[in-house]
């Protein structure tokens, strides 16, 4: 009577075949059910994708990460970091200044607007608006204000390539100013900059400017 070969040793031989199977192929492949699968997938050593809703699955030892600790195939991605979320999070722990929606997709490859606001909300990450839109933010206190601080050192804008303050930026500007109305630009930027509105002195007297709003900036 022929051996049975172990269910480990059919699953090594099916990722020496394809690089990454959903549970539902692992199961259907090996006639065992999705609990024995995912106890197999244990005992080897596996991760799941970061890209739709962590479905796919391979083996650690087949990922060669990038220097971000990313590996994509066939446009599936995988993380050393972790899911979705706790993939986002560590970018934006580890960027300077807060990264984009945008430079977050040119990253992970994947667009996040809906993760980042459902985040947001949970209050897993912060965010600000600035002149690009909005920068995403470390929930840990001291990293944000570090990428606040430099926000805000590097936003500065010169005269030649002034941009205009958001809609939003400008109407914050202008309750700071009716509040504080002997206030200098540069107070009322830091002033909204605790509301997490980056609004560089330059930019606001741009604003006054078009406005025809009569002040003399200090």
């Amino acid at each position: 009577m022929a051996k049975l070969q172990p269910p480990q040793e059919r699953l090594l031989q099916l990722f020496d075949e394809k690089k990454c199977y959903t549970i539902q192929d692992l199961s259907h492949c090996l006639h065992y059910s999705v609990i024995s699968i995912r106890r197999f997938l244990k005992e080897l050593g596996y991760c799941s994708s970061f890209t739709h809703n962590s479905k796919w699955y391979t083996l650690l030892t087949i990922p060669s990460f990038n220097k971000d600790g990313l590996w994509f195939y066939k446009k599936i991605g995988f993380s050393e970091h972790g899911n979705l979320n706790q993939t986002i999070l560590y970018f934006v722990n580890n960027s300077a200044q807060g990264p984009t929606a945008k430079e977050l997709l040119d990253i992970i490859l994947v667009p996040c607007h809906p993760v980042l606001n459902v985040m947001y909300k949970k209050k897993q990450i912060d965010r600000s608006r600035t002149l690009r839109g909005f920068v995403y933010l470390s929930p840990i206190e001291d990293i944000k204000k570090l990428q606040l601080d430099r926000l805000q050192s590097r936003t500065v804008i010169p005269t030649k390539q002034i941009h205009r303050l958001t809609a939003q930026g400008a109407v914050y500007v202008l309750v700071e100013f009716i509040k504080q109305p002997n206030a200098s630009f540069s107070q009322i930027s830091s002033a909204v900059a605790k509301r997490h509105i980056i609004a560089p002195k330059e930019a606001i007297a741009q604003l006054f400017k078009d406005h025809d709003i009569k002040k003399t900036p200090k």
